[in-house]
């Protein structure tokens, strides 16, 4: 088992990035907003709609700072509503549901400034996944990734009825460490549309050795139906995500820097948890974990379960 802890994507971070931030105008002091214009505001990367009309030098990001101000008791009226990331920053906004897109390719590059040892990304539809490191200008790592999963077709009748089934995820663990280095991500496909939910990267961190691949998960809907006097059902679609079991066997005496680490990782913090480097196995999950346990098996070493929420 291995974790992939996120470091933070700041402007000193994002290097390039081929979506222009361009999703709506940005906002101007001078220019009086009717109700439901759009903005955006480069500084913060957000997307905001006027509430009000005759909205005028009304800065939406001092909005948000005031009404996150625990100190300003009545921050009405409120002029603007935070829609969310832009396209270009959706990219790293924590929430893989929440897709950039573009034609054709959707490229990045970052300069960590730090050693980092994965890059994954999730909520792709892409044909193909490209991943650079330079370090100094020479090239020391590159992966190319096809994001088809060719395991539904399992008999000759399949390759040609069964549809292209995409992967949507995948994970890199193998990075070589260097601190100066730029790491460029590329999702391709050449004539079609592109689109990521997030991409992380940062160390790996592996507690302990896996137990029989140690991964299980279940299925958890968000949507749901709602039943009238009269039977007739409304249904509501909403977003879903993979609750994951992970088990791993460690020594007794890290147990109590396990527990540190993972202390570390409370309230919610995201992190990649990686059972498998193969997409195909539903064994890689961005989420917090719910809780972690430890049952002592032998005087040497101890079986850890921890239970894991993706993050939609």
């Amino acid at each position: 088992m291995k974790i992939l802890t996120p470091i933070a994507v700041t402007d000193a971070t994002l290097i390039s990035c081929s979506i222009p931030e361009t999703d709506f105008p940005r906002w101007s002091a001078q220019t009086t907003y009717p109700r439901g214009a759009f903005v955006i505001s480069p500084a913060t990367h957000t997307v905001y709609r006027a509430l009000q009309g005759d909205n005028t030098g009304h800065d939406p990001d001092l909005e948000q700072a005031a009404l996150a101000d625990p100190l300003i008791d009545d921050p009405d009226p409120v002029f603007w509503q935070v829609i969310g990331a832009t396209n270009r920053w959706r990219l790293f906004d924590g929430k893989p549901s929440v897709l950039a897109t573009a034609a054709e390719i959707i490229r990045v590059t970052l300069a960590p400034g730090v050693a980092v040892g994965g890059v994954a990304g999730f909520g792709i539809s892409a044909a193909e996944i490209r991943v650079t490191m330079t370090d100094a200008g020479a090239v020391v790592y590159r992966r190319a990734i096809a994001m088809q999963d060719e395991t539904v077709v399992s008999d000759g009748l399949g390759y040609y009825v069964e549809p292209i089934t995409e992967l949507s995820e995948f994970v890199l663990t193998d990075l070589p460490p260097y601190a100066a280095a730029q790491i460029t991500i590329e999702a391709i496909r050449r004539g079609g549309q592109v689109s990521v939910g997030q991409i992380v990267l940062g160390p790996v961190w592996s507690p302990g050795r896996p137990v029989i691949g140690g991964t299980g998960f279940q299925g958890v809907d968000f949507s749901y139906v709602k039943q009238d006097d009269y039977g007739d059902l409304t249904t509501v679609r909403r977003a879903a995500t993979r609750l994951s079991t992970f088990e791993t066997c460690l020594p007794n005496a890290r147990l109590l820097g396990f527990d540190t680490r993972m202390r570390s990782l409370r309230g919610g913090t995201a992190a990649v948890w990686i059972g498998s480097d193969d997409p195909r196995k539903a064994a890689i999950n961005y989420g917090f974990y719910r809780s972690y346990r430890a049952a002592y098996q032998t005087d040497a070493w101890s079986l850890i379960s921890i239970e894991v929420q993706g993050i939609v």
